[in-house]
């Protein structure tokens, strides 16, 4: 099914969540056709340094707009309610529950939010619905059926993901390709010295997948492989990807195990 298609069968206004990442053209596009306007979702969140690659909320977004912007960058919305607690909804999404830990949740990119609200049950789609009536990603439409829910959201993060979410999402191969853009957005002088990061951030990731290294641990030894065999110190990878005092030496720890791997003696 067609966006447009979807929006005939709709009532409410029409808005749209964007990747700033994936499309960084989408804002500056969306004022020059339309004339609603455009929220980082990331301002006045512990992300707001990094407000224009995260996700941004559009109200009212134009025909023209939607016709000629990727559906592989962001996906639309239909509510009746206040802008203001739309927004206040997603927010409160940007991070969420995994394994009793807040993380990030990247729900402005298709590739990540569509498999996980397929393997949804109905309560879990209304829930991260909230105020909005209804959803169009990528060819898919889901709609909220259960009563309206309070307009002030729950104190973040509040909404859990598990293993089932994610079982039809992981693929190595795409995760490598994940963490080398988000790299460069977050670590460009690391990478820009690294003579070849495609060749280093796979080895390392499959065999972090092998010892069960999960989330920013995960991404943390692959970034932080790449940052030592630059000649960078493993402290500079903490910032960029917000990583506890913890969880660098977990990362330092795993590195000093696989030294064959990683490079550190």
């Amino acid at each position: 099914m067609k966006v447009s298609e979807w929006q005939t069968q709709q009532s409410g206004h029409l808005l749209a969540i964007v990747d700033g990442a994936a499309d960084p053209t989408a804002v500056t596009r969306f004022y020059a056709l339309s004339d609603g306007e455009a929220f980082p979702l990331f301002a006045g969140t512990a992300f707001g340094d990094q407000a224009a690659l995260g996700p941004w909320l559009l109200s009212a977004p134009s025909p023209e707009f939607v016709s000629g912007s990727p559906a592989s960058s962001g996906f639309y919305l239909v509510s009746d309610q206040p802008l203001a607690v739309i927004r206040r909804h997603w927010q409160s999404l940007i991070e969420v529950i995994r394994d009793g830990e807040a993380v990030i949740f990247r729900f402005a990119d298709p590739r990540i939010f569509l498999p996980i609200l397929l393997a949804m049950t109905a309560n879990e789609r209304d829930a991260i619905l909230g105020p909005c009536s209804g959803l169009w990603i990528d060819g898919h439409a889901f709609t909220r059926n259960a009563a309206l829910p309070s307009s002030v959201p729950l104190k973040a993060p509040w909404f859990a993901i598990h293993s089932h979410h994610l079982a039809a999402l992981y693929d190595e191969n795409r995760h490598a390709y994940i963490l080398r853009r988000r790299f460069w957005q977050v670590m460009t002088t690391m990478m820009e010295r690294h003579p070849d990061p495609a060749s280093t951030i796979f080895p390392v990731l499959r065999q972090a997948n092998i010892d069960k290294l999960q989330d920013d641990v995960l991404d943390g030894v692959v970034a932080g492989t790449l940052t030592v065999q630059t000649g960078l110190p493993l402290e500079s990878i903490r910032t960029p990807l917000m990583l506890t005092e913890a969880e660098l030496a977990q990362i330092r720890h795993w590195m000093a195990q696989h030294a064959e791997l990683t490079g550190v003696n």
